[in-house]
């Protein structure tokens, strides 16, 4: 399915945006991706401790998922494993040096997005780094991403420091023009939600007319959702976030035994839909096999790119 002329902006992080970029990108022609920027671990951590740079990691799955020049995103991809550079990734290194090169992160990734011929926009979701900050249901509170992760228990609160940072005005813009807003899958609460809360993103969705799409989880995380049914992820994207979902996207379809075992282990388990109580929230639920047939051969349960895109840009253009 083409959508061609179709306005698409899509926000969330981690693993689960990059997928859903991939899908999109051959696919229209006006992509906007907005990225969580509150990651405070790994390559992207010691770059945001040592350099003040926002946290880069996130940016560049989505620039490489984005990239033409595909030889080059696989150098932006190097991983080095070794020395002081450990467990740093090239890419990451690269747009924090743009970022201090053009005097901020926004303009960092855009000499990124250029280099790697980017198919789409990328933006943070904030114009500085973001501190997420979580309230689990026993009343304890964890600062930082990675601090976060550690925790193996439900989440009752979220929020980011300084709640005051605005998106950058070409977010708020997008929205304002776009056919069609997308929430990725992902981290819930560390990945989709943080990057909702920019100042003035609530505002801009909240007077959006068109379709606000939900790409909800096919497992839950364990902790995070675990007993997560998908009303509940609705009703916490518009606790949380106050953005309020008009249209979700659930897989329907069996999944193996084997990988079902396999992540049971780790204690995550399908995410239960509830047709009925999505419908009281007054979101429609559109079902389809969206999982990835290939990673489910190799024991992975995730989202296949073309599918999920394809579902996206049927609901815009029914929409439309």
């Amino acid at each position: 399915m083409s959508g061609e002329g179709l306005r698409v902006v899509a926000f969330g992080g981690g693993t689960g945006l990059p997928v859903l970029l991939g899908g999109l990108r051959d696919r229209t022609e006006d992509l906007v991706a907005v990225v969580t920027v509150a990651d405070d671990g790994g390559s992207s951590g010691r770059l945001r401790q040592e350099l003040g740079v926002a946290p880069p990691g996130d940016v560049r799955n989505c620039l490489v998922a984005l990239a033409s020049r595909r030889q080059l995103a696989e150098v932006f991809n190097y991983r080095f494993s070794a020395g002081d550079l450990s467990n740093h990734t090239v890419g990451n290194i690269i747009i924090a040096a743009l970022a201090d090169m053009t005097g901020g992160f926004a303009g960092g990734v855009e000499q990124a997005a250029r280099f790697l011929r980017a198919r789409g926009r990328v933006y943070p979701a904030a114009t500085e780094s973001l501190t997420l900050e979580v309230r689990f249901a026993d009343g304890t509170v964890a600062r930082g991403e990675s601090a976060v992760r550690k925790h193996n228990k439900p989440i009752r609160g979220v929020r980011v420091i300084p709640e005051e940072a605005p998106a950058p005005e070409p977010v708020v813009e997008a929205i304002r023009r776009a056919d069609v807003v997308v929430l990725s899958p992902g981290s819930l609460f560390t990945s989709t939600i943080p990057a909702l809360l920019g100042g003035g993103v609530r505002e801009a969705i909240g007077e959006f007319p068109g379709p606000v799409v939900y790409a909800a989880n096919i497992m839950t995380q364990p902790g995070e959702t675990t007993g997560f049914a998908v009303s509940d992820h609705l009703r916490a994207i518009r606790e949380h976030a106050g953005v309020a979902v008009t249209d979700v996207l659930v897989h329907a379809g069996e999944l193996p035994e084997a990988a079902l075992e396999r992540y049971a282990a780790e204690g995550a388990y399908p995410v239960v839909v509830d047709p009925d109580e999505v419908r009281v929230l007054g979101v429609r639920v559109h079902e389809a096999e969206l999982a990835s047939r290939e990673a489910l051969e190799s024991g992975s349960v995730r989202h296949d790119p073309d599918r999920l895109a394809e579902e996206v840009l049927r609901v815009a253009l029914v929409r439309r």
